[in-house]
């Protein structure tokens, strides 16, 4: 996956509706309905070489 799939990810992922209990409501790329959202926050940071701080949603 390359900087820009990311980028992209991360922009998608603004548009996902999450519940009361911060888990995702619907399946987003490879994370099923009810992942924790932060999880996929974590590891989009990760794999940004500057992390998501640079990003806004």
């Amino acid at each position: 996956m390359t900087i820009a799939d990311l980028e992209i990810m991360w922009e998608e992922f603004a548009d996902i509706p999450i519940n009361n209990d911060d888990e995702i409501e619907q399946d987003f790329y490879c994370w099923e309905k009810g992942t924790y959202r932060f999880g996929i926050w974590h590891w989009v940071d990760e794999k940004l070489p500057n992390g998501i701080a640079e990003y806004a949603i």
